[in-house]
């Protein structure tokens, strides 16, 4: 129930500075309840998959609703604003479901999903008020300290965990600051600086669905190969994979941040030159590749 009390800390928070955004307030206060009921309802029975994707659905369909929407984007590459028109709806649904997902899969050691998330807001904070949206940055300021007041409570030992509850409230907040301070903002290249910081998650995620599938398996079947669990082989205990993670994000949030100062012909390549160094490090930490003993082990398991 650690989720919970994200949840009302956050929202107590952004009630009592008062950000000017009402989008942004009431998507967080009711698509934040909305998921959080959900996860709840998931981690005590165990929602199947399509239960979870579908409560998922109707948290982002509720922050459109709300006003929360991908209406116009940026082009890198000009600087001019092009409106997205019917694509709004399904675009945002998908970044806020996206979002959700991404913080959820990281939680799989003791403070790791806390402290990307409370990096994350963080380099929230400073790149919508680089981007002229304070009032966004009171609501991320707000999301991150209530991660950081919980995080005392989730380090390893942990005595209270977060659940998909938290996790999914976390991604549906990130997602909602970074739509309403970052992607709606002029300043082109300002939505790197979130997912820069979410660069690790967000690779995790996507090297765990090509895995899967390439195995065979269903996307939502677990699997311990994750950077985490990798980090783990290689001898890390759980405190220093956790602040190796920690470190890696902070880095790319800074590295984010820094692209919002530059100009895009300096940007583009920065960001580029980020994911190329984390396939790098995935490639020779073998997460890219299917290990030997999985396969031996599905060809055994299909014979029998």
């Amino acid at each position: 129930m650690g989720g919970a009390a994200i949840y009302l800390a956050s929202i107590a928070a952004v009630l009592i500075t008062g950000p000017q955004d009402r989008a942004t307030k009431q998507a967080l206060i009711f698509g934040g309840l909305f998921i959080l009921i959900i996860g709840i309802i998931d981690d005590l029975y165990n929602l199947k998959p399509w239960q979870k994707v579908l409560g998922q659905l109707g948290s982002a369909l509720i922050v459109v609703g709300l006003g929360v929407d991908i209406s116009f984007l940026t082009d890198p590459f000009t600087g001019t604003i092009r409106f997205t028109g019917m694509l709004a709806i399904p675009l945002t649904v998908l970044w806020v479901i996206s979002f959700e997902n991404v913080i959820n899969l990281s939680d799989g050691l003791d403070g790791l999903a806390a402290g990307i998330s409370g990096i994350t807001a963080l380099v929230t904070v400073f790149a919508s008020v680089r981007a002229g949206a304070p009032s966004v940055g009171l609501a991320a300021a707000a999301i991150a300290g209530s991660v950081f007041g919980f995080l005392p409570y989730n380090w390893h030992p942990a005595s209270i965990f977060m659940g998909d509850a938290g996790a999914m409230y976390l991604g549906l907040a990130l997602a909602v600051l970074s739509v309403q301070g970052l992607v709606k903002s002029t300043l082109a290249m300002a939505v790197l600086a979130p997912i820069l910081a979410l660069l690790v998650p967000i690779s995790d995620a996507a090297f765990a669905i090509l895995r899967r599938r390439s195995l065979g398996r269903p996307v939502s079947r677990r699997d311990s190969d994750h950077i985490h669990h990798r980090l783990l082989e290689l001898g890390l205990g759980q405190k220093k994979a956790v602040v190796a993670i920690y470190i890696v994000t902070a880095a790319f949030g800074v590295l984010g941040l820094f692209s919002t100062f530059l100009p895009v012909s300096g940007s583009g390549p920065l960001a580029g030159l980020a994911i190329i160094c984390v396939l790098l490090v995935a490639h020779k930490m073998g997460i890219l590749s299917i290990p030997a003993r999985k396969r031996k082990q599905d060809s055994q398991t299909k014979n029998s």
